[in-house]
């Protein structure tokens, strides 16, 4: 058995032996304070919850300006049927492309200004 097998047998049984001393505890209070614990727990529960998936959140959440981008690319024309061209940044890659040349397609050719990520 592996250790990693190990430690989420330990911890299901220390969730289980939790949850049964709590319906123990509770069935033994009677159905008024049973029900006020309950509401307790339930309190403290749902506030962790809600400070973990904000705390999930803010950790996990992405600047758009730290993306990187593209600034000053060439122009880009096409001229011909089924001429691309394409002048910045496509696909996304998080790269920065600064300063970049003119790019021309003509009579069905293909060309980029920037950076084309999309293979």
């Amino acid at each position: 058995m592996t250790g990693r097998a190990l430690r989420w047998m330990v911890s299901g049984f220390l969730v289980v032996a939790g949850l049964t001393g709590l319906v123990v505890l509770l069935a033994g209070q009677g159905l008024d304070r049973a029900e006020k614990w309950t509401s307790l727990v339930g309190a403290f529960v749902s506030a962790g919850l809600g400070l973990a998936g904000l705390t999930l959140g803010r950790l996990t959440h992405r600047q758009s300006t730290s993306a990187g981008g593209v600034s000053r690319t060439g122009a880009a024309t096409a001229t011909g049927p089924g001429s691309i061209a394409i002048s910045g940044s496509r696909g996304g890659s998080g790269a920065v492309v600064e300063d970049t040349g003119d790019a021309n397609a003509e009579d069905g050719g293909y060309a980029v200004s920037g950076e084309d990520s999309s293979a």
